[in-house]
């Protein structure tokens, strides 16, 4: 059975898109068929293994987007794009739904649409029998998009970085998660992920708390390093980046942790 994983947080700036990036990555190169569906109209995801003028530039007619598949009538499966995690022709590959920054304007567009929180799940259904992992990106709120994400999905992965406030904003997405629940009784919580982890006190706290709050649910964490930052700017995952860094090292801990809770 696939497994669709939503990666949420209503707040920016918790690693959520880095986690996407690198999960689908990491995945990918242990031979399972990953989708990296990019539902944030920021794109990144999509910038970073598809080129920053697929993400933000002028829009082709041509190169269709997660808009067009959820509100132009396009089939997902011909708006999929198959990348290449590596220069040689033996590197393991990578499907992606992009996004662009139009997406913005779907929140709204979604409104007047029928079964407007399913429309994702909808559209993605003929083709997820066709992978092993779905990762959905989702924006950084609790809109539509994120509420079809999580309608698709059959796991929610919550990235939190150090703070009191991503400790706040948690148990708006936890409450989120339990009404989407009522009708997607399919979901459940694939964990926590703490992100960006430093050796501040405020850091060492955040830490204990989400381990009292998520006991078993707490999954590895991953620190803040300046080479994922630099992958991203490279276009590449983290392990292609530097397989050796430690920031590797903490996300091959964190997929290992996800595939065997399988």
């Amino acid at each position: 059975m696939t497994r669709i994983i939503a990666i949420a947080n209503q707040k920016g700036g918790t690693g959520k898109t880095t986690t996407a990036i690198n999960l689908a990555g990491g995945l990918a190169r242990t031979g399972r068929r990953v989708l990296l569906v990019d539902a944030d109209p920021q794109a990144n995801a999509t910038a970073v293994f598809l080129g920053v003028p697929a993400a933000a530039g002028p829009r082709e007619s041509a190169r269709p987007t997660l808009y067009e598949v959820l509100l132009g009538g396009m089939p997902a499966a011909e708006a999929v794009i198959t990348t290449r995690l590596g220069a040689d022709d033996d590197a393991p590959t990578l499907d992606v739904l992009p996004s662009h920054l139009d997406l913005a304007s779907a929140e709204l567009e979604l409104v007047n649409a029928f079964e407007r929180e399913r429309q994702l799940r909808q559209k993605l259904a003929p083709l997820v029998d066709n992978y092993d992992f779905v990762i959905i990106d989702c924006p950084p709120s609790l809109g539509l998009l994120t509420v079809n994400a999580l309608m698709a999905a059959t796991e929610v992965l919550i990235p939190v970085d150090p703070g009191l406030f991503p400790l706040i904003g948690l148990n708006l997405l936890q409450k989120t998660i339990t009404m989407v629940q009522q009708a997607n009784p399919g979901l459940k919580m694939a964990g926590v992920v703490p992100t960006l982890l430093d050796r501040t006190a405020l850091a060492r706290d955040t830490q204990i708390e989400l381990q009292q709050a998520f006991g078993t649910r707490l999954l590895p964490a991953i620190p803040r390093r300046v080479a994922i930052g630099e992958a991203h700017a490279a276009g590449k995952d983290i392990f292609a980046y530097d397989g050796n860094s430690d920031g590797a090292e903490a996300y091959a801990a964190l997929l290992k942790e996800i595939l065997n809770r399988g």
